[in-house]
């Protein structure tokens, strides 16, 4: 190669006369030496020396180069304290938010620990729920699943460094993920119980039918007000004005409307949702037909004293079927809860 590039250079020269005479002219001014004269201050004797141009040209080409990297050098020393100052200052901001975050974990670890508690306390009152605990995932399982998905994320994330790994509060964030998604039909089932409960207790007898009322004879054995002999009262007597309105205690269809002037008086037997009844007595006026269907909390008739009566009241009962009559005042104050 080197042979190649001679000749060919050679070859070069020898077709460019002009170019070589400039050439050789270059080198013979460069090759031309100059004296140095050093005479020190206060001594008699000097010393010298010779230098050719092309010397005295490399020192100066190598003082600039030399100046030039100082200069550069002294410029990238200062970017490097400024990139140092940058990210010593991120640094400290994420480590101030690991800290929080670090903060969060554990309260949030210990929200979910009362309230993973208070949900299985609440769950265990239900019927059947055996079946929905057997399907909680366990703990060690749950980690590691958190651990598989955390490194395969590690493992296609460029921006960590190879061999670099997440910060263990990750893995313990992923894992309080899982735990929570796992208790997630366990939550559906006590919402839907919930859900169940209000809508039996939504059509059940437990709506005050009076708004304002006093109770002048409970339910169970008395002395009767008209005969004086002792008897079961089948419900509760509850005193008002003649005129106050009646409302339905829960929704139902009007399966009996009677007007009479001996017992009861002008009655309304309504039959509600699993199995239940209610009888409203002794009212003054009556604003339903039968077969009507009602809603809970509709007017339905007004306090009167029809019947065997001393004043005027409403005389209500509960049925638990056709022949089963309860305490009405247990299912007001249900409805009161």
């Amino acid at each position: 190669m080197d042979k190649k590039f001679q000749s060919f250079t050679k070859n070069f020269l020898r077709d460019n006369p002009n170019l070589k005479d400039r050439i050789d002219r270059v080198r013979e001014k460069g090759h031309t030496r100059l004296t140095v004269l050093i005479i020190p201050h206060g001594y008699d004797s000097s010393f010298n020396f010779q230098i050719s141009i092309f010397t005295i040209g490399f020192i100066i080409l190598l003082l600039c180069s030399l100046i030039s990297l100082s200069f550069y050098g002294i410029f990238k020393s200062s970017n490097t304290k400024k990139e140092i100052n940058n990210l010593s200052e991120i640094y400290g901001a994420y480590f101030d938010d690991y800290v929080e975050a670090s903060k969060y974990l554990d309260q949030a670890e210990e929200d979910y620990s009362v309230i993973n508690e208070n949900l299985l306390e609440v769950f265990s009152y239900f019927d059947g729920q055996d079946d929905e605990l057997f399907k909680l995932i366990d703990r060690d399982e749950l980690e590691a699943r958190a651990f598989q998905e955390i490194r395969s994320e590690e493992l296609t994330d460029s921006g960590l460094m190879e061999g670099r790994n997440f910060l263990s509060e990750v893995y313990e964030f992923r894992t309080l993920k899982h735990e929570m998604q796992s208790r997630i039909p366990l939550l559906d089932a006590n919402f839907n119980y919930f859900d169940n409960r209000a809508s039996v207790l939504e059509k059940l007898p437990i709506v005050n039918p009076l708004p304002f009322w006093n109770n002048t004879s409970s339910f169970g054995m008395r002395k009767s007000p008209t005969s004086g002999f002792w008897e079961f009262h089948d419900g509760i007597d509850m005193a008002n004005a003649t005129g106050t309105p009646i409302y339905a205690a829960a929704p139902g269809t009007v399966v009996r409307l009677i007007y009479s002037k001996t017992g009861y008086g002008h009655h309304i037997v309504i039959s509600h949702e699993f199995g239940y009844y209610t009888l409203y007595a002794h009212c003054n006026r009556i604003f339903i037909r039968p077969g009507q269907y009602v809603e809970k909390g509709k007017l339905i008739a007004e306090v009167g004293a029809t019947g065997n009566v001393t004043g005027p009241h409403l005389h209500y009962e509960v049925w638990v079927g056709e022949g089963n009559k309860a305490d009405p005042e247990e299912y007001l104050n249900a409805g009161t809860l």
